[in-house]
């Protein structure tokens, strides 16, 4: 059969139709798989994440459970202990309420007692006549319960007498507390009013005296007091100032009210309105706070300007002279005109101020050089009205000290020292508050210390070893000379200060035997003990008390070390002659500042002692 070609292309068609949606199938199938495999992934993750969640959840759920079990044992095991050992506390509180009870209930007991046996009282007169009771017989029976001896008139009488007690305590306590007793105060004979105490009236007169002794008064008002105490109730008592008001009014002088200015507690006279003034004494104040903007400003006199009160009519002052008064300049600025040849230390010598205070008025002053006609300021304006002016500075301190612990040694003789470490001075930021007055310093407050390097303790071997016999010279030396250092021995060689050779900075001190003991002149600090080629082994040994440095050379043997402190006369050396030299003998020097000075001048030489100068 013979296919057309449509049939051919629309099979053609249908093939790839057939054959796209099988793809897409398998596009489809591929996509759900990753998708399940994702799912699968995400769902074990999760189960994971959802079982560690779970397994944390239930351990803190048991620890929480497991501390409340242990207090609940704790509670349980505690209110066990209590109730055993406290039986015999808990029957006594019982018992005592119980009896508490009875007793506050007992007019209560006895009254339903009195009523029973008047109820079978009732029941018998009753029976006598014939059931009935009659009017009579209940109106007695009703007096008998209400007034009889036990009846309800006593026991409410009985229950209201302990409450009207305590009614009657409290009322007598209130009313102790609400008596007032005070210091009834007459003045020259006239009733005034009453005061707390009389401290009050001494007061009331320092008051007085500050109102009446203004600048240029000498008036004196006469205020004789007496005093007696008196019961006052709910009445007021008076202030020192309403005594002062008081005692002005009754002293037969012109008054005026007015407000009192004050400087340091002195009295310059009264203002009828003070406005001004404080506008002008807060603007005095604003400028220097805008000058020293972050700095704290005050004035250093104590003002007082709103003292209201009665005033002597004469202590009235014009407020335009007390203005110009507080803005007025008390010291104007001096200066001092430098001489040829004059520095800072001379110039602070002329004028009696420090250099740090010179600093101040005039900024690098310790670095300047000074010519004929220069002016030095030497004193600032002050200002009637001084003010300070306080800041916060943070500056460093490095010479904070250090302390000094000690041992002992056995290694040391006795009366020697080594030292073991140096010490060394701190280092720290202080930030403290600093108050100036005209530019020189007047206060200082540390509010912080900040260790920026610790200090270094020094530390001492003291010597405990005993002394060996011959290891110390016996005898001592003038002041501020030092032990001759051997036994016997002559000076034997010229040095530069006896016409000798340059370079011979010390004398030879000689006419011993080899290893003969060698003194230490005075108490020191060895500096160096060791070898050179020129002075074989020597010792350089500083000496505090006297400021200088001695050396001990061409020994055969040391017997210190370098940081031990040694005491005058200790042997320090056996004599040699090591180095560069020519027969056993002690070269001796000694500097002052580095430099070599004349031995001889220092040493105590023995009388008699030989120079052989070769």
């Amino acid at each position: 059969m013979i296919k057309s070609k449509k049939e051919v292309k629309g099979n053609g068609l249908i093939k790839e139709e057939s054959a796209r949606t099988n793809t897409d199938l398998d596009l489809n199938n591929y996509e759900r798989t990753e998708n399940k495999t994702e799912d699968n992934i995400m769902k074990r993750l999760f189960g994971k994440v959802y079982i560690k969640t779970s397994f944390f959840g239930w351990f803190i759920f048991k620890v929480f459970c497991g501390f409340f079990v242990y207090v609940g044992k704790g509670a349980v095991y505690i209110s066990k202990f209590l109730w055993r050992y406290t039986g015999r506390f808990r029957r006594y509180i019982i018992l005592s309420l119980k009896k508490s009870v009875q007793f506050l209930l007992r007019p209560v007991n006895t009254f339903i007692r009195y009523y029973e046996g008047n109820k079978k009282a009732l029941r018998k007169e009753k029976e006598k006549n014939g059931g009935k009771l009659g009017v009579k017989g209940a109106v007695f029976f009703t007096g008998r319960l209400l007034f009889g001896k036990s009846g309800l008139a006593v026991m409410l009488f009985n229950c209201a007498i302990p409450v009207l007690s305590v009614f009657f305590l409290l009322s007598v306590i209130t009313y102790a507390n609400s008596l007032n007793y005070a210091v009834k105060l007459n003045v020259n004979g006239k009733f005034l009013g009453y005061i707390e105490s009389e401290q009050v009236f001494l007061d009331a007169k320092e008051v007085l005296q500050d109102r009446v002794n203004y600048l240029g008064s000498d008036l004196e008002i006469e205020a004789v007091p007496s005093y007696s105490v008196e019961q006052i109730g709910y009445t007021e008592t008076l202030t020192k100032y309403q005594i002062a008001d008081l005692v002005l009014q009754n002293s037969g002088v012109s008054l005026e009210y007015g407000y009192g200015f004050f400087i340091n507690d002195v009295f310059y006279g009264a203002l009828m309105d003070f406005s001004n003034v404080k506008n002008t004494l807060d603007k005095l104040l604003a400028d220097y706070q805008k000058e020293y903007s972050t700095d704290l400003v005050a004035f250093v006199d104590d003002i007082r300007y709103d003292e209201a009160g009665l005033y002597l009519s004469d202590s009235i002052i014009d407020e335009d002279w007390l203005l110009d008064l507080i803005t007025s300049i008390r010291k104007e600025p001096s200066y001092y005109t430098a001489e040829e040849g004059d520095s800072s230390s001379l110039i602070s010598d002329k004028v009696n101020l420090s250099l740090s205070q010179l600093e101040l008025l005039n900024p690098g002053f310790g670095e300047s050089e000074f010519h004929g006609g220069d002016q030095i300021k030497i004193g600032n304006e002050i200002p009637f009205l001084p003010v300070s002016v306080t800041r916060t500075e943070v500056y460093v301190v490095d010479n904070v000290p250090y302390m000094t612990d000690t041992y002992q040694d056995n290694d040391i003789f006795e009366g020697s020292s080594r030292r073991i470490q140096d010490g060394e001075y701190g280092v720290n930021e202080v930030t403290a508050d600093i108050s100036y007055v005209n530019g020189i310093e007047t206060h200082r407050t540390i509010t912080n210390i900040n260790q920026l390097v610790a200090p270094v303790t020094e530390i001492v071997a003291i010597g405990s070893k005993p002394a060996p016999e011959g290891s110390y010279k016996a005898g001592t030396a003038a002041i501020g000379k030092f032990l001759w250092p051997v036994d016997g021995g002559h000076i034997s060689q010229w040095s530069q200060w006896d016409g000798g050779y340059d370079g011979h900075n010390g004398i030879d001190i000689a006419g011993l035997y080899y290893g003969q003991p060698v003194y230490v002149g005075a108490a020191g600090v060895v500096t160096f003990a060791g070898y050179s080629r020129g002075l074989g082994y020597y010792i350089e040994i500083y000496h505090e008390e006297l400021g200088v440095t001695s050396t001990y050379a061409h020994n055969s043997v040391l017997y210190v070390t370098e940081g031990q402190r040694v005491a005058q006369g200790e042997c320090i050396a056996g004599a040699g002659s090591t180095g560069k030299s020519s027969g056993t003998h002690v070269h001796f020097t000694i500097q002052v500042n580095g430099k070599y000075v004349n031995p001889k001048d220092y040493l105590d030489i023995p009388p008699g002692t030989p120079e052989i100068l070769v």
